[in-house]
């Protein structure tokens, strides 16, 4: 390595990394289904519906790392423009998500340009980095997840203890690295 070059992994911020790859990566595709009328994120909406047949919010959140505030606003958007239905589900007046006909036939017309944009970044990633990309993408949420997870029991726990006892720790997986399998099996 440089002697003048700090490490990357020394400066860099994982989380604006991610962010900003996130970013760039929803603005090429935003560029390629630009005629079909969608953007990337009302895509991946309408074919995860379309996948699951209907879908409870809350399940669409947790399984694609969507915070259900931005949920709702997208999800009016779709229906908004037809192209989804919700109704109350049983469990504690959940919303449950479906496409209409509009929305089949609206994801039917984009699915050429959102194939066109997956071609695109897998010729200029290659067949190898982009498996790697998606294999470490799905790690980062994972380790976020848990990371999420162990922020609650933390938050619980402390809240159990009562307001007399020591406050909890700012980062409990500083304290404890094992708790985050960063290769899960």
């Amino acid at each position: 390595m440089d002697a003048e070059r700090p490490d990357i992994l020394e400066t860099a911020c994982a989380c604006s990394a991610l962010r900003r790859a996130a970013r760039a990566a929803s603005q090429f595709y935003d560029l390629v289904l630009q005629p079909s009328g969608l953007k990337a994120t009302q895509f991946f909406a309408l074919k995860s519906i379309e996948e699951a047949g209907e879908i409870a919010q809350w399940k669409f959140s947790r399984e694609n790392a969507v915070a259900v505030e931005t949920l709702s606003r997208r999800f009016a958007a779709l229906r908004k423009k037809g192209l989804v239905t919700a109704r109350i589900g049983g469990n504690h007046g959940e919303r449950i998500y479906s496409l209409t006909e509009s929305g089949k036939e609206a994801l039917r017309r984009a699915t050429p340009y959102w194939e066109r944009a997956q071609t695109r970044l897998r010729l200029t990633l290659g067949d190898s980095d982009l498996r790697e990309l998606l294999r470490v993408c799905e790690t980062a949420v994972q380790a976020a997840q848990k990371a999420e997870r162990l922020r609650a029991i933390n938050s619980i726990t402390h809240r159990d203890r009562g307001s007399d006892s020591h406050p909890p720790n700012p980062n409990p997986i500083a304290s404890r690295p094992a708790d985050i399998d960063m290769h899960p099996h």
